[in-house]
């Protein structure tokens, strides 16, 4: 199978990088940008296309690595510039399903990393770490669920309708935590700490917390005042909190009292439940 990209960014480079070092046949990119497909086209070893028209015949399957935004134009180009019946049409969209495709004769599917991909000149080094999720049309979706996983990468097929839902999912674990770190860094500032100190501050207790996290589950990392059903120390927070931030930290304390309930069903937290319940969202 031959495999081009419409799109040079970050996430194209690193994906095409990734697979044909993994030998799977990427054969080059296009890009609106010709200087950035020849960058990538030299960095991957692979050849820029001259027009779209190109890039589609001679390969099976396109990967559509644009914005989200550019999505949709670029399918319309593609139908205006090519034949896309039989072809193979994939988006590394989070947040769009693999319904953009509707209407084009081609099999449409939408292939996304759950990773932030940060460096186009090192993060295909780590993609391995990143778990991919596959949907769309069901004549090849097994394929590409396999094709994936045999070049290292988790891979799990999910279902169009729960699209939106996946990518609250990945926003909530990645996008929310810079702002709940910076409310935490606010909070430090308000202390005293400049905010080069206040980040310095909090970086071991974030990393070291995120990767046992990551290693065994929220229940099994869960500490602090919640975990421990201290209403008292949780009221004094909730005194001295205000604005965003006592929102936040009141409506993500109802969750984590959700996981503590988990980590230790014969605990009685009904304390802590009430004060949480008194407690209103202003």
């Amino acid at each position: 199978m031959k495999i081009g990209f419409y799109g040079a960014g970050r996430v194209g480079c690193t994906l095409g990088r990734y697979l044909k070092e993994h030998d799977l046949e990427v054969t080059g990119y296009y890009n609106r940008t010709k200087e950035k497909a020849l960058e990538a086209a030299q960095w991957t070893g692979t050849l820029c296309y001259e027009t779209v028209s190109s890039l589609v015949n001679e390969n099976d399957a396109i990967f559509l690595t644009v914005s989200d935004q550019a999505i949709p134009p670029v399918i319309a180009e593609l139908k205006r510039s090519a034949e896309l019946k039989g072809k193979l049409l994939c988006h590394t969209s989070g947040a769009l399903s693999s319904d953009v495709f509707a209407g084009t004769g081609a099999y449409g599917y939408s292939i996304h990393p759950l990773y932030a991909i940060s460096n186009r000149e090192s993060s295909y080094t780590t993609l391995d770490r990143a778990y991919f999720t596959v949907e769309g049309d069901p004549e090849y979706l097994d394929d590409w669920v396999e094709i994936l996983s045999e070049v290292g990468l988790r891979c799990k097929a999910i279902s169009a309708v729960e699209k939106v839902r996946y990518h609250a999912a990945a926003v909530m674990a990645s996008n929310l935590v810079c702002g709940l770190y910076a409310a935490a860094v606010d909070e430090l500032n308000a202390c005293g700490f400049s905010g080069k100190e206040a980040v310095e501050a909090l970086a071991g207790l974030f990393l070291d917390n995120a990767a046992a996290l990551a290693e065994k589950g929220p229940a099994e990392q869960l500490t602090g005042p919640l975990e421990r059903g201290d209403a008292e120390t949780v009221s004094r927070h909730l005194a001295v909190l205000s604005g965003t931030e006592r929102d936040t930290y009141l409506q993500l304390s109802k969750q984590v009292l959700k996981v503590a309930e988990e980590k230790n069903p014969k605990k009685d937290y009904s304390e802590i439940k009430k004060l949480l319940d008194e407690n209103k969202i202003r």
